[in-house]
C-alpha cells in the first residue's frame, strides 16, 4: 500500500460518524474489525512516512475526533476513531502480554504517536509504561523502538501545559517501572474491596 492509499483508506475510517441504530452491535463490531485489520497491516506506513506525512495524519485524526460534549441526545451512535485507536494501545499491551511478540510493542506506539494527546494525557503515560514494562517482562528491550517511535512523533505540545508526545515517549524508559508498580497496587486495592 503506498502513503495516498493509506491516507484514503484512514480518511474513510476516520469520518466515519456512526453506526446503524437498527443493528449497532454488529456495525460497531465490524468497524471495530476494519480499524483494527487496517492499524495491523499499516502501521509500518506510519513509521516509513515523511515528517509532512505524518503530520498529515495526525490532522486527519485530531480533524475527525468527536467530544463527548459534541453529542446530542438521539443522534446516531458515535464512533470515533481516535477511541478505537486508544483501545488499540491497549490491545497492543494485551498481545504484548500473550505472545512476547515485539511487534506489538512497536504497534502499541505507533497508535500513541498517531494519537498525538487527543485523549487524556495520564492515560497515554499510563499505557506506555504498561506497555514497556510488558516487553521488559516478554525479554524485550524495548528502549530502542521507544526511541525510534520517539523521534518520529510531534515533537510540538498539542495542548498548553503539556509535553510532546515525542518527549513523553522518549521519558518513559526513566519512569515506566513506577507509574507500573503505582497502577498495579491500586489494582491489588481495588480487587481486595471487592
Amino acid at each position: 500500500m503506498n502513503f495516498e492509499t493509506y491516507k484514503k483508506q484512514l480518511f474513510q475510517l476516520a469520518s466515519h460518524k456512526s453506526v446503524d441504530n437498527s443493528n449497532a452491535t454488529v456495525s460497531y463490531a465490524s468497524f471495530e474489525n476494519n480499524v483494527y485489520e487496517f492499524l495491523d497491516n499499516s502501521y509500518e506506513i506510519y513509521i516509513s512516512a515523511s515528517i509532512d506525512e505524518r503530520q498529515e495524519i495526525r490532522q486527519i485524526i485530531n480533524e475527525h475526533h468527536i467530544n463527548s460534549k459534541d453529542l446530542r441526545e438521539g443522534e446516531p451512535i458515535p464512533m470515533p476513531f481516535s477511541y478505537l485507536l486508544a483501545w488499540y494501545g491497549i490491545r497492543a499491551i494485551q498481545h504484548l502480554e500473550a505472545t512476547g511478540n515485539e511487534i506489538w510493542l512497536t504497534r502499541g506506539l505507533v497508535a500513541i504517536s498517531m494519537l498525538d494527546g487527543i485523549h487524556y494525557r495520564p492515560d497515554d503515560e499510563n499505557h506506555l509504561a504498561r506497555i514497556y514494562v510488558a516487553a521488559e517482562e516478554k525479554g524485550i528491550d524495548p528502549k530502542p523502538i521507544f526511541q525510534k517511535i520517539s523521534e518520529i512523533s510531534n515533537n510540538e505540545p498539542t495542548k498548553p501545559g503539556e509535553i510532546s508526545t515525542s518527549d513523553l515517549i522518549g521519558n518513559i524508559p526513566m519512569t515506566a517501572h513506577k507509574i507500573v508498580d503505582e497502577f498495579r497496587k491500586m489494582f491489588m486495592v481495588d480487587k481486595e474491596n471487592e
